[in-house]
């Protein structure tokens, strides 16, 4: 049994190095690029904004070897020139920092979504670029499997608000919001899932619309609101105090559901977390603080 015991250990020893050399040092500032890497079990060794990231995104989590890379509009070169990355993949969305990044390592650019917004399609596309660009295409596929697989859960589980129109917002102060349209990753998940977007009207290449609050009356009537975080500080007791929010039906905690964040610009792994929300809290018409 120790003679089998070392034989072991020289093969783990032989076999750990291939093993590392295998999976490539990418770095990011770009966190759908982050967030893909880490469900596909190949996180970045470094990502622009890690603590916010912690924050805004959630799930996936970084590990702990995934180092904080500085600003993700302002990175930390001294940093990156330290960690010694194979290679950048960024969106488009950093190109003025491909010079700065090229002196370090090659960059390659993906994006997740395009000047028409976030769609369901693209998404799984670039997911199966990523998983070329760092030699992973199984671990992109297996992702794609599951995200497909937990939306199919999560459809089922909605089934009975299919013919109630939603409508996703964030409030901006007690008098205004976003209001998030097709081009938006909520329409995307929505649509995938069966259901309707109460907004019909446009949005912007990041997926919402600026609306003032007198706009939620034009909404069908039997709307649900969906409020997504961050909540302005004590916009729910200014709401309480609004005559426009008081006649509209959304300020009856029936017609309402606070969610947790959800990346609102992510990719795969923003959309099945948004959809095991909406899974989770249509149902429940318990009011959350808010």
């Amino acid at each position: 049994m120790p003679r089998f015991f070392r034989h072991l250990a020289l093969l783990l020893a032989l076999w750990l190095p291939l093993a590392a050399q295998t999976a490539p040092r990418i770095a990011t500032s770009d966190w759908s690029v982050a967030e893909t890497l880490t469900a596909m079990q190949l996180p970045p060794i470094s990502v622009g904004d890690k603590r916010a990231y912690q924050f805004w995104v959630k799930q996936p989590s970084l590990p702990e070897r995934t180092r904080d890379a500085g600003l993700r509009f302002q990175p930390n070169l001294e940093r990156l020139y330290q960690l010694k990355p194979d290679r950048f993949i960024q969106s488009s969305w950093f190109a003025h920092l491909k010079p700065q990044f090229e002196q370090i390592a090659p960059v390659s650019e993906l994006d997740f979504a395009d000047d028409k917004g976030t769609r369901f399609e693209l998404t799984v596309a670039a997911t199966r670029t990523l998983g070329k660009m760092v030699g992973a295409e199984a671990a992109a596929e297996q992702l794609i499997r599951s995200s497909q697989q937990r939306l199919n859960q999560a459809r089922t589980v909605v089934a009975p608000y299919r013919n109630r129109p939603l409508a996703v917002v964030q409030f901006v102060d007690s008098r205004h919001l976003r209001i998030y349209g097709e081009s938006s990753l909520y329409h995307a998940v929505m649509t995938q899932l069966g259901l309707q977007n109460a907004w019909r009207g446009e949005s912007n290449a990041w997926g919402f619309a600026n609306i003032p609050l007198t706009r939620l009356a034009q909404l069908p009537p039997d709307t649900l609101l969906l409020i997504v975080p961050p909540h302005p500080p004590l916009v729910q007791h200014a709401l309480q105090k609004n005559a426009v929010w008081q006649r509209l039906p959304f300020a009856q905690s029936a017609n309402r559901r606070v969610l947790d964040h959800s990346w609102s610009y992510g990719a795969l792994p923003s959309m099945t977390h948004f959809a095991d929300q909406l899974a989770s809290r249509l149902p429940d018409t318990r009011e959350r603080p808010w």
